[in-house]
């Protein structure tokens, strides 16, 4: 009997010393609202938080390392929120290659303007797309101008008082360079991950705002459409703009060949009918994402509508070739004699070239055109954007990396 009490009397003392600390409790429960974010998970840093560490803040939160890793006070009370805010402004600083690793052996640390610079577009980031709860003290407003920009600026007038302290390590330095400690190992590109990730986020975003399953198997234009968003910047940024129309009814009752494009509804029409490898679907997609992103639409003016959409044929589909996107389906339009000339310039050389004009055809068919001036109504029509609109939508997504840095918005952490 007496063993047994002995027993539960232990087992209590073990309880009540493996009671929960409510100081470590906010900090993992603040750090997993941050990590909650594909974008900010997918850097995969380390978390160090050991009494003994000599990078943790003496009196602020956390501090970031060029080996990945983030030191946060080991015993420093804080609401969660504030941990929330803490942890991202330390991951952006990884995801915008603030704490590049190296394996270099002697490192020059930033100095006090590239410090605040780098943390005034961080807080700048997080005022656009918040995580847990800022600080009070952070100012109302930050600069524009990336970093550079602003670290310059400020060595030339002086450092503002207002931009400081806008770290997480108190008035000390919330990043540390130090030598790339795993040899064995390559440098990971921390800032490649992050806008990859974030990117992909931004187009799940758009797949769930726009009532698509994300799960859902895709067709091969839909896959074709996706590697752009992650794979070129400036083709995924009106991609993530577009939404692919495959119904073959309707490309039978408007005559579309292959595929056709409006950018006011900001929609491609493809024939679902026609059959092309992933690299071809490629080629067709970024052929029309050009002619929505060049406006060849609204460049015609008072030229042959249809002349001017084969020039524009001929001049996107040589870069496209150049560039080595995809690969050219046959029969499409293509001459190296046209390299380098603008679309008004090939519009001038084939409308005098009869011979020439009998034998041309665009994705859209034989003698149509693949540029529409108006959407094609159909059963999953949306309300259309003016054109403005659209290439604002556009613009916004276009080169995710350097968007970030000047605070482009995140889907929300929830």
């Amino acid at each position: 009997m007496s063993t047994r009490h002995g027993t539960k009397g232990a087992g209590k003392d073990k309880a009540k010393a493996k009671a929960p600390d409510p100081a470590t409790e906010s900090y993992l429960e603040g750090r997993a609202k941050a990590l909650r974010h594909p974008a900010y998970a997918a850097l995969e840093a380390e978390f160090c938080r050991s009494q003994d560490c000599r990078l943790c803040p003496r009196t602020g939160l956390v501090r970031i390392d060029s080996n990945g890793v983030l030191h946060a006070h080991p015993t420093r009370h804080a609401e969660p929120g504030a941990w929330a805010w803490a942890v991202a402004h330390g991951l952006l600083h990884l995801g915008f290659g603030h704490v590049p690793a190296d394996k270099a052996t002697d490192r020059t640390q930033p100095d006090a303007f590239d410090l605040a610079a780098r943390c005034a577009v961080v807080g700048r980031f997080l005022r656009s797309s918040p995580v847990g709860t800022a600080p009070d003290t952070l100012p109302a407003t930050f600069p524009g101008g990336d970093e550079e920009q602003l670290a310059a600026r400020w060595r030339r007038d002086g450092l503002p008082a207002a931009y400081a302290d806008c770290g997480t390590a108190g008035p000390e330095p919330d990043q540390v360079l130090r030598s790339w400690q795993h040899w064995h190992d390559p440098a990971p590109d921390w800032q490649t991950a992050f806008a990859a990730a974030l990117t992909r986020s931004v187009s799940a975003a758009m797949d769930t705002a726009a009532g698509r399953d994300p799960d859902a198997p895709r067709k091969p234009w839909d896959l074709a459409l996706n590697w752009f968003v992650s794979a070129y910047p400036l083709l995924g940024g009106i991609a993530a703009g577009l939404t692919v129309v495959a119904d073959a009814e309707l490309a039978r009752a408007r005559d579309i060949s292959v595929a056709a494009v409006s950018a006011r509804a900001g929609e491609i029409y493809v024939n679902p009918l026609r059959r092309f490898t992933d690299e071809q679907w490629r080629f067709v997609l970024a052929h029309e994402m050009l002619h929505a992103a060049l406006r060849h639409g609204e460049r015609c003016g008072a030229r042959d509508p249809y002349l001017h959409n084969v020039a524009a044929d001929y001049v996107v589909n040589g870069w496209l070739v150049e560039m080595g996107i995809g690969e050219m389906p046959e029969g499409l339009l293509f001459d190296p004699a046209l390299a380098g000339l603008s679309v008004e310039e090939v519009y001038d050389r084939i409308a005098t070239d009869l011979r020439r004009r009998r034998r041309l055809a665009t994705l859209g068919g034989k003698g149509r055109g693949d540029i529409l001036g108006e959407p094609l109504p159909h059963p999953h029509s949306r309300p259309y954007a003016d054109l403005d609109e659209f290439y604002r939508r556009g613009l916004v997504q276009v080169g995710v990396r350097a968007a970030v840095r000047v605070g482009q918005r995140l889907p929300p952490v929830t």
